[in-house]
């Protein structure tokens, strides 16, 4: 049964991708449209060259075409962000969990946002990296 269904799977994406709805001609085609786009929003007196639409757009065709010729992009971690959230977070919980041990007291509260902050915050630009492939707009 799962031959089966394995065989179906591909002979649906052989058909799909003969007519361009999935695969590298469906991709190429979308990147044709992003350059129309992309030279629409640059020659618009709204919008223009160093508008953040025409930066945001421009970074996402040259990711796709990265990503169309096999190019792989490593994203950044900022691990001194994360040590330094690790270093100030990780003893606020361990102060939280020691002074809430033996039932809760109200100054917990204090170490304990602390530490959520530090945490959540470390976590997050662990697991999301930085944005360093984002065009600045700030000039």
């Amino acid at each position: 049964m799962e031959a089966l269904v394995t065989s179906i799977s591909e002979f649906l994406a052989a058909i799909f991708a003969r007519f361009g709805y999935v695969g590298r001609p469906r991709r190429r085609t979308n990147i044709r449209d992003d350059l129309k786009l992309l030279d629409e929003i640059r020659s618009s007196q709204a919008f223009g060259v160093e508008s953040d639409s025409a930066l945001h757009l421009s970074s996402h065709i040259s990711n796709e075409i990265a990503r169309y010729s096999g190019v792989v992009r490593k994203r950044k971690i900022p691990w001194g962000t994360v040590l330094i959230s690790a270093v100030i977070g990780l003893p606020a919980l361990y102060l939280t969990f020691k002074l809430v041990q033996d039932g809760f007291v109200w100054y917990s509260i204090f170490p304990g946002l602390l530490a959520a902050f530090f945490v959540i915050g470390g976590l997050g630009v662990l697991f999301t990296g930085d944005d360093s492939e984002q065009p600045d707009s700030s000039s």
